[in-house]
């Protein structure tokens, strides 16, 4: 008796694998067209789309952003102190808070057991500054001279009443933890400029972490894990574990790789997981970056007079200075996306 037909035994074991085996000559169709496309855009990348790891990857409009530099300041003065002004307030100010104005939410655990709630305005003055007229503090009087090169969006929001939610909000656009964070998302659009570095790069500021600071904050969520962040960090190794061992020579680990390569694509042509390309890829810019991280770290080559413009604790690795001298550095090197 002939045996029956097992379509996970002929197909694989779900519906991706099945597509991929039937549906190889129409496969072989949309590659021949990529590929095209690739060798066309070529002396025009940015001609029809985003220019994605060699790849082009069409949009309905053509990116302007070439590049991020996103100062988070987690933990850094309240908008009513720097931006919001709030006369109203200032009025009202030790009234309790209306019921009208809390309706019945919740209270936090700092809050719960107060007798009443009091309203607290700005001990700080504002000022109308620029020709936009935009209000400004006092605590800023340097960027209120600039503040017409300023967009402020006062729009935005979050019904999350503690920090960390909050923080989530700010990185991902929802207050609950899983979805990819901005650098990621950005990442994933604009491409890379260079391939010895990654698209989007993590600096954090020495011993200024009051709020904890998750790697799920610049973490990819659903998307490939090679669109999160890499944190750079202060000392003689920037990106941890990416030197070698003492013994290991760099000819040694090439070749390691490539035999792990191997074994890699042995099992991704038995499971077709993407996630092994991924890991492959991850494993190539490590060793690429085990050149390029030092040369872009290296700040000696700076002039005096351009670590003068950021301060004296430019010269201190880990420093808000710092870090912002070497993010500059970042973007000249290609970095689309650099988080401090």
């Amino acid at each position: 008796m002939n045996k029956p037909l097992n379509h996970s035994e002929t197909y694989g074991n779900d519906r991706r694998h099945w597509l991929f085996r039937v549906g190889m000559g129409l496969g072989g169709v949309a590659a021949m067209d990529l590929m095209n496309q690739r060798q066309t855009s070529a002396a025009q990348p940015f001609a029809c789309g985003v220019q994605t790891h060699g790849m082009l990857n069409p949009t309905h409009h053509l990116p302007k952003a070439k590049r991020v530099i996103y100062l988070f300041h987690s933990g850094g003065p309240s908008q009513l102190e720097t931006w919001d002004y709030k006369p109203l307030l200032n009025e009202k100010q030790g009234e309790p808070l209306p019921d009208s104005v809390r309706q019945g939410q919740r209270l936090t655990g700092m809050s719960g057991y107060q007798a009443i709630l009091p309203l607290a305005g700005s001990i700080y003055k504002f000022e109308k500054v620029g020709q936009s007229g935009a209000w400004v503090s006092e605590l800023m009087p340097h960027i209120a001279k600039q503040v017409d090169q300023i967009a402020i969006v006062k729009s935005m929001y979050t019904e999350a009443i503690n920090h960390d939610p909050a923080i989530t909000f700010f990185q991902t656009g929802n207050q609950v933890a899983g979805r990819p964070s901005i650098g990621a998302w950005l990442s994933y659009g604009l491409g890379s400029d260079n391939e010895n570095l990654p698209t989007f790069v993590v600096l954090i500021t020495k011993g200024k972490t009051d709020q904890p600071l998750y790697s799920r904050l610049w973490g990819s969520g659903f998307l490939p894990a090679r669109y999160q962040g890499v944190q750079f960090r202060s000392g003689k190794e920037p990106v941890l574990y990416l030197d070698n061992p003492q013994g290991i020579s760099s000819a040694s680990r090439r070749n390691m790789l490539d035999r792990l390569q191997e074994l890699h694509l042995l099992e991704q042509s038995a499971t077709h997981d993407p996630e092994l390309a991924t890991r492959i890829a991850q494993y190539e810019m490590a060793f690429r970056m085990q050149s390029s991280v030092p040369e872009v770290t290296d700040l000696s080559s700076e002039p005096e007079h351009v670590l003068d413009m950021y301060g004296p604790d430019v010269k201190k690795p880990g420093t808000f200075a710092a870090n912002c001298l070497l993010a500059r550095r970042l973007a000249e090197k290609g970095v689309k996306f650099i988080q401090l």
